[in-house]
């Protein structure tokens, strides 16, 4: 590494860190260098004044992330090895590999596939409710979802549950969990008590609805509504945690759609909105690098 990489490097992530609410830096050291992969990953050690510790995940073509070092990321090896599965999720983001907001889950295991079919099939059961017994079944089969869920999440962070002494089926407290790995950070304070909130709502909802005699259909809708809401909660946190807070928002019109052109006269690359064609960012030969 270069002192002029290391300058700009300590730059870059002292405007992200305060970009994500994470102020008072007293110390920001390289703590290990990955290059498995055939390219160089940085691990920086952030210690702050106020805001506690952080690993800081950056490279040459590489996304820059943080992780918190109090709770759930206990060493560099930890912090390097989400952040590749991070790299890779924006790698196929780029490519286009959307999936829809209840088909998949992000977190690249097979078993959430059945949390969509299940869900979807529960949507169809809907129309031929005939009797209190067939809105409980409704009810429990939004509760054996979230159960199937609360094991996805688990088994991904398997670690951290472990260490909280957090069991595979506790599904509010592995939620509460994941929220805050998902969402840290005192701007997403907010953010982190509604979801939470939803989430329990759809799990308290869900074991009334398997118990009670007396619902009806449009209770059974509300349920299924509460439970899906709560896989795309999760799914979506996820999403903002891969990095799409930071993306580029034209500051005429506000649209996050743009294109990079590069200039005929300087060979400078710029970012255009696609809707209002404002000139969005110049990147110099150094952006560039």
């Amino acid at each position: 590494m270069t002192p002029e990489y290391r300058m700009d490097a300590e730059e870059r992530i002292a405007k992200y860190l305060n970009s994500q609410g994470v102020d008072g830096i007293k110390y920001m050291q390289i703590e290990q260098t990955f290059d498995d992969l055939g390219h160089e990953v940085h691990i920086w050690n952030i210690k702050t004044k106020t805001d506690g510790d952080w690993w800081v995940g950056e490279g040459e073509n590489v996304p820059m992330n943080l992780y918190t070092q109090n709770e759930y990321f206990f060493s560099a090896d930890e912090a390097y090895s989400f952040h590749v599965g991070i790299s890779t999720r924006l790698h196929a983001r780029s490519a286009g590999n959307f999936k829809h907001i209840i088909d998949e889950l992000p977190l690249d295991l097979e078993m959430v596939r059945s949390i969509s079919r299940r869900l979807n099939a529960a949507a169809l059961d809907i129309n031929d409710i005939s009797a209190p017994e067939d809105v409980q079944h409704i009810g429990l089969t939004c509760r054996e979802s979230m159960v199937e869920l609360a094991a996805t999440l688990y088994k991904s962070h398997e670690d951290i549950f472990k260490k909280e002494d957090i069991k595979a089926a506790d599904f509010k407290n592995i939620c509460r969990i994941v929220i805050g790995l998902y969402a840290s950070g005192k701007r997403n304070s907010s953010l982190r008590k509604y979801c939470r909130s939803t989430i329990e709502s759809a799990w308290d909802l869900s074991a009334e609805t398997v118990h009670s005699s007396n619902k009806n259909t449009p209770d059974a809708k509300i349920c299924l509504l509460l439970t899906c809401t709560a896989v795309s909660l999760i799914e979506n946190l996820y999403f903002k945690f891969l990095g799409y807070d930071n993306e580029i928002k034209c500051p005429n019109c506000h649209s996050l759609e743009s294109d990079v052109y590069e200039s005929e006269s300087d060979k400078q690359m710029i970012i255009v909105c696609r809707q209002c064609h404002e000139v969005v960012q110049t990147l110099s030969e150094e952006d560039k690098a």
